[in-house]
């Protein structure tokens, strides 16, 4: 089943298009002018489009055109109505965006042909994306057990040269030889061996904990009713000793998802924007949440430096991090972020610098699928 949106100025079209794609199982919206579908786009993201060409005010070129402007709609596929003998209506419908034509008068078939090739193809480019960040987790999973290596082999090191320390210290000690300067120098090797050991662990936790990340990626999704407010006051007390600022603005007073997930998901992209994203102190980080008819909407954007010079399928790619050099920072949240919300959350996302930082749409169906 998917949600499709006509649009048609004529009601008895809009009543013949209804019923053959009701008849599908399809959820209908239906709107007699363009303005009116605006609205409906604007409240209940539709997975389809079938609009007329020819009507008043704003036509369906138009409406098109004004869909193509805005991120968040641009890539609805929208399948033109005309009369067979407007061939150039059809052109020109294909020129501004559209992705196929249907002819009037309406044959049923031929409706639900031409929907369900592109509704085909919507699951086409869905199970690619799945593919894709599947490989990009195998590949996770490979890095993270290679890059685990080299801070366990060091922080092995030197817990081994702790030990021959303490060994020496210890059989200088038993046998009355130890001196002042043996002792001070032991203490100095000790402490700097203990200090690489403690950051070498640190490193490995912070692989551990993101193979735990990765892990929620495949588990079973247990969505559920998540009271708002005590949700964002938990993620604000989790980030209370930090150096940040952070304003939450809760349109509903509900959110159906997986809370576990989603405050992974919350707290990466936080961690990321402390890490990275060279923040401005004046403004705050900013997570807006709004339920539409059959999904939650999250922005979050951080008014800070954004991708600073990466792309976004730089930024989505293991290992790839701004810091590079840095030991706290392993370049896998933004990667094992986006997983989450597609594979575990059954939602997704989109990612903008427009000025207000780097930004995060991320869509949360209302029932996985």
């Amino acid at each position: 089943m998917a949600n499709i949106l006509i649009v048609d100025d004529v009601a008895e079209n809009l009543q013949i298009l209804q019923l053959i794609l009701r008849n599908e199982g399809h959820k209908v919206y239906a709107a007699i002018s363009a303005e009116v579908a605006l609205t409906i786009v604007g409240e209940h993201l539709p997975d389809l489009i079938i609009s007329d060409i020819k009507m008043p005010h704003m036509n369906g070129l138009e409406f098109c055109r004004a869909l193509k402007k805005v991120e968040n709609t641009a890539q609805i596929p929208i399948i033109f109505v005309s009369a067979q003998s407007e061939t150039d209506n059809i052109v020109a419908a294909l020129e501004v965006g559209g992705v196929d034509y249907i002819t009037k008068p309406f044959k049923p078939a031929e409706v639900i042909a031409r929907v369900n090739t592109q509704l085909k193809l919507i699951e086409a480019h869905k199970l690619a994306v799945r593919q894709h960040l599947s490989h990009v987790m195998n590949q996770m999973v490979v890095g993270v057990a290679h890059e685990i290596n080299t801070p366990l082999g060091t922080a092995i090191t030197a817990v081994t040269h702790f030990d021959g320390i303490l060994h020496e210290l210890r059989s200088a000690f038993d046998g009355q030889t130890l001196s002042a300067e043996q002792l001070s120098d032991g203490l100095d090797d000790s402490l700097e061996s203990a200090g690489l050991c403690e950051r070498s662990l640190v490193r490995v936790a912070k692989f551990v904990k993101m193979l735990k990340e990765i892990a929620q990626v495949e588990r079973p999704s247990n969505p559920r009713e998540i009271e708002a407010r005590g949700f964002f006051e938990s993620l604000k007390e989790r980030w209370q000793d930090e150096a940040l600022q952070l304003e939450v603005r809760a349109l509903t007073d509900t959110i159906i998802a997986d809370d576990e997930v989603l405050s992974t998901v919350l707290d990466n992209l936080i961690a990321n924007s402390l890490a990275h994203g060279k923040l401005a102190g004046s403004k705050p980080i900013t997570i807006e949440i709004e339920k539409a008819d059959q999904a939650i909407q999250i922005d979050y954007y951080d008014y800070g430096q954004g991708l600073q010079n990466l792309t976004v399928e730089e930024l989505l790619k293991p290992f790839v991090t701004t810091k590079r050099g840095n030991a706290g920072h392993v370049g896998l949240s933004a990667a094992v972020t986006a997983n989450l919300i597609t594979n575990a959350l059954h939602g997704s996302y989109q990612i903008f610098e427009r000025g207000r930082g780097l930004e995060w749409v991320i869509l949360i169906p209302l029932e996985a699928g």
